[in-house]
């Protein structure tokens, strides 16, 4: 194809560009202006918004802390009674709780997670009000859980919701501590027999052992029988406690579940570290509290032997909790409390002793609790209120957040 020069002359002339150039650059240079215009105004927004849910996450915090000082200061102004079973205003809520001179707010609702040690606390923090469009607000949720025998110290060095069978050279023994009251030396739903030479103290003033007692209460006596099923109610530890020591257990790495626990051994070869070892169910879930419906083939069953307390000490300092059944036999050595579902039964060689005490529940077992000893054995339970209401030193004095159970959730 042939194009002509003067066709070439004009498709080459460059004058008149400049005009449509510059409206090209100035249209780029308005739209970046009025986009800059329009993020200079919404940025202070993004930024107080911003300023305002942290604020808001701050007040939800000091709301959970607000909570968890009611529950612990039972009497004071503003505290929530001890034993209540729900929370009054304004831990209902039903009123919003004025942060400062009223720069924000906070409404904490308490509702029971299944026992008057354990509170399920929600606090939604709100700034700069509760009311209106115009307002941030964050949701915080939380366990917190009081051990169970800080308030409640186990009645007995060996209490058995159940009957009672010991002999050999058993030695059970109330005396050395009274710092959280007298003790019985042994508490049973049903009765306690005694054989060998069996001993048997509780505080009661005299070194006459196993002296009897029948129901309660009475005055402190060695062997306390027939003790009414009702009294047992705040020893035995129900399933919102279970939870809180599980979630205690699996955060410090001392919880077992699965198939392996319908047949676990401590021992030399497998020892059992510091703290609160909680031994589930096969399937993890809690026996239920009437003890009808778990199969047997749920429980657990733990036997701990001679050789298992992984401290240099060779103390074992704790608790132990057993979803089932627990044997123990041997040289065993522990600072703590012993809380076992279905029973106990504890056959002692050497000088071993659980030192703190020892507790039974009997939920599915009808036969005796035995607390027995081997020729040349001793197998002693004697009460310590220290180690019995802190055992291992793990628990806190009062209500505390149960680990793993903080959450930031969404708020509509």
């Amino acid at each position: 194809m042939h194009i002509n020069r003067p066709t070439i002359a004009l498709l080459r002339d460059e004058r008149g560009i400049a005009l449509p150039m510059s409206m090209l650059a100035l249209l780029i240079l308005s739209t970046l202006v009025i986009a800059f215009a329009l993020l200079a105004t919404t940025e202070p927004v993004i930024a107080t918004n911003q300023k305002m849910v942290a604020q808001a996450r701050a007040v939800a915090e000091s709301g959970l802390e607000r909570a968890v000082w009611a529950l612990n200061n039972p009497t004071a102004s503003g505290g929530i009674p001890a034993g209540a079973s729900t929370a009054p205003s304004p831990y209902d809520g039903s009123t919003a709780i004025p942060i400062g001179s009223g720069v924000a707010f906070v409404t904490l609702t308490i509702p029971a997670g299944g026992g008057t040690n354990t509170w399920n606390v929600v606090s939604v923090g709100w700034v700069p009000t509760n009311t209106g469009s115009a307002t941030a607000h964050q949701r915080i949720q939380a366990t917190v859980y009081k051990y169970n025998f800080v308030g409640s110290p186990p009645p007995a060095s060996l209490t058995v919701q159940g009957e009672i069978s010991v002999s050999g050279n058993t030695n059970v023994d109330s005396r050395a501590d009274t710092s959280c009251g007298p003790k019985d030396g042994t508490w049973s739903l049903g009765s306690t027999s005694s054989g060998g030479s069996a001993d048997v103290y509780g505080a009661d003033g005299n070194s006459t052992k196993n002296q009897t007692g029948l129901g309660a209460p009475g005055p402190i006596t060695d062997m306390r029988q027939d003790v009414p099923s009702s009294l047992f109610d705040q020893y035995i530890l129900k399933s919102a406690d279970l939870n809180s020591l599980k979630a205690m257990a699996k955060a410090s790495g001392t919880y077992y579940s699965g198939s392996s626990v319908s047949s676990l051994t401590f021992n030399s070869g497998n020892k059992i570290p510091n703290g609160i070892i909680f031994i589930d169910t096969v399937d993890g879930t809690n026996i239920d509290e009437g003890g009808t419906t778990t199969p047997l083939s749920n429980f657990a069953s733990v036997d701990i032997h001679g050789g298992a307390e992984a401290d240099p000490s060779g103390i074992f300092s704790g608790m132990i909790v057993v979803a089932g059944s627990l044997a123990i036999a041997g040289d065993f050595h522990m600072h703590g409390l012993v809380y076992v579902v279905n029973d106990l039964t504890y056959t002692g060689t050497g000088t071993g002793e659980i030192d703190g005490a020892v507790i039974t529940q009997n939920i599915r077992d009808t036969s005796s609790t035995t607390i027995d000893t081997n020729t040349g054995g001793n197998a002693s339970v004697i009460f310590n209120c220290r180690y019995a209401t802190n055992p291992g030193g793990q628990m806190p004095s009062g209500f505390a957040i149960v680990p793993g159970t903080y959450k930031e959730v969404g708020d509509s």
